[in-house]
């Protein structure tokens, strides 16, 4: 049931709450109300994105939980440690953390996963390339994401720099995180207007 509404209201349920927040984010009178719902805003891209994919991500059931899991213990190195992507720590704007990781990143992990991966199944499901240009994809996604992040206090880097390295380990975690997948349809749902979606968004916030 809703499944099926997801799917029949897809683009209204995409769109309307984006394009809502931009508005509230925008005025100054409301910005700090709407960017304090990033964290929601984050999960249901994750529950739009999951119920629109529907069978295909159901099959890989263990592949989201894995990825779950897996990006969760990277970001707890990485923000605990500085071992991976570089010395960063969580803003309070991502909501409630476990061990200084905020729960919503790893559904945005997954989320991301399977909105790249829905993406360039239109050109291809083999295995190996799908894998390959999906991380392209959403290491490309985190070069937008880290400027409007840092700008609005998600998350900030050490001596305010973005390492390189981040970016290489969003696409090495990336990749191995799409080798998870397993029996992908030929044919895959719309989640990749997430993604295009998100790409809009951040690229306004940066022009105010």
């Amino acid at each position: 049931m809703i499944s099926r509404f997801v799917k029949t209201n897809f683009f209204t349920l995409l769109l309307v709450p984006y394009v809502v927040g931009l508005i509230g984010i925008l005025l100054p009178v409301t910005r700090s109300f709407f960017l304090s719902l990033t964290p929601y805003m984050l999960l249901f891209s994750f529950l739009i994105v999951y119920l629109e994919e529907g069978r295909w991500v159901i099959r890989n059931i263990l592949a989201i939980l894995l990825i779950l899991l897996f990006s969760f213990g990277i970001e707890y190195v990485g923000v605990n440690y500085g071992y991976l992507f570089g010395d960063y720590k969580y803003g309070s704007i991502l909501g409630f953390k476990y061990y200084h990781v905020p729960v919503i990143i790893p559904l945005t992990w997954a989320m991301l996963s399977i909105a790249a991966r829905s993406l360039i199944n239109l050109v291809t499901n083999q295995y190996v390339i799908s894998a390959l240009l999906s991380a392209i994809v959403i290491t490309a996604y985190d070069f937008l994401l880290e400027l409007v992040a840092v700008r609005f206090g998600w998350w900030w880097w050490a001596n305010g720099e973005i390492p390189i390295f981040n970016y290489i380990c969003w696409f090495i975690f990336s990749f191995i995180f799409q080798l998870l997948f397993r029996k992908i349809p030929s044919i895959t749902g719309r989640s990749y207007w997430m993604i295009f979606v998100h790409l809009l968004f951040y690229w306004v916030l940066l022009l105010m």
